[in-house]
């Protein structure tokens, strides 16, 4: 559903004073995450901040009991209420859409089959919410992928997972701290497979998702995309790997037909530079720590996951469940507060142009 900003009338040809646009407010929902976690924490904190409330429509998707009992040990400024539908949220209370009853035991730093199982739930209901128009936006609170697992869905992230209840089949994961944007040819897969998922097809897709997301999300027309290579120096033409030359390569030489500003492979240890100076709109790495370790780099905290692909806008903290802190020490909300801001930011963008 579509709520387009009021304009403004012809009140004063009429002689009466014109009313002030109404500013588009979208409606965001934020799971709770892994229950062992610090999702629940920074959701509620989050969603109690001024420039949270003033930018978005905010929910949590989750177990309200739960959510409840974290509000009071953390003293949040804001308690969680229940509710039925937007119009019952409040600015005293934090809206919980009450879609997850955790059943079974977990315990506060410790992945669980029970925590897996709430998590699933509310992600679901909070994708149907998103995918169907009653949400302008989803936002996803950390959690575990081993929980998850646990939980009979595999060894999996929310990336995958959101295409697999979307139906997507073509999907990639984007993550962004400040002016840096790295888009991510393979996602969750252990190392010594993310050589044999790279495809000319696949690094294809992740280059053309690049493209239209950022025009489309961020407004940049014609992107510039730097593509990074997988083996040290390059692969040195062919002596240290061959993926370069027989992959990489030609995926980027294909997009380039195809108009896409696309240039590469360059070294992974030289790609970043040219990108932290605005050379290049984004990067395309091409497996996960080689993009999340120059990301986290420039500030832990600013870190904000982007699912690019899924038919509803979905962004998420770049942490993680913490099992560390959650529950011995106060988990900082400020990564979580980022994703929300952002996942409206792109909300009030598709708002305004359609």
């Amino acid at each position: 559903m579509n709520r387009k900003t009021k304009k403004g009338t012809d009140a004063k040809k009429r002689g009466q004073r014109p009313f002030s646009p109404v500013p588009f407010r979208p409606r965001i929902v934020v799971t709770m995450g892994d229950a062992g976690g610090i999702g629940p924490e920074v959701a509620l904190r989050a969603l109690a901040r001024s420039s949270v409330r003033k930018a978005c429509v905010p929910a949590i998707a989750g177990d309200f009991a739960l959510l409840r009992r974290v509000a009071r040990r953390i003293g949040a400024s804001m308690p969680p209420k229940r509710i039925k539908g937007w119009e019952d949220i409040t600015d005293e209370t934090v809206g919980v859409i009450d879609a997850a009853a955790i059943k079974g035991e977990v315990r506060m730093g410790e992945p669980s089959k029970a925590a897996g199982l709430a998590a699933w739930k509310a992600l679901g209901v909070a994708v149907q919410l998103a995918c169907s128009g009653e949400a302008e936006g989803l936002v996803t609170a950390p959690v575990s992928k081993e929980s998850f697992e646990l939980a009979g869905y595999g060894m999996v992230g929310h990336t995958e997972l959101l295409a697999r209840l979307t139906r997507t089949e073509d999907y990639a994961m984007m993550l962004i701290n400040q002016g840096l944007r790295v888009v991510f040819a393979t996602t969750h897969v252990p190392l010594k497979s993310a050589s044999r998922k790279l495809s000319v097809r696949g690094i294809m897709k992740t280059l053309r998702l690049t493209e239209t997301y950022l025009d489309r999300y961020m407004g940049i027309r014609r992107a510039r995309i730097g593509v990074s290579a997988l083996n040290p120096h390059g692969g040195e033409s062919g002596r240290l790997g061959t993926e370069e030359v027989r992959v990489i390569a030609p995926a980027v030489r294909r997009a380039r037909e195809e108009g896409i500003l696309a240039d590469g492979p360059f070294p992974a240890d030289s790609i970043y530079r040219p990108a932290f100076a605005r050379r290049y709109d984004a990067v395309i790495a091409m497996y996960h720590d080689q993009g999340m370790i120059p990301l986290k780099l420039m500030g832990h905290g600013d870190v904000i996951n982007i699912t690019l692909g899924i038919p509803c806008i979905r962004t998420s903290p770049g942490h993680g469940t913490a099992f560390d802190i959650a529950g011995k020490r106060p988990a900082l909300d400020r990564s979580m507060r980022m994703a929300v801001l952002e996942c409206a930011r792109i909300a009030k963008r598709l708002n305004d142009a359609a």
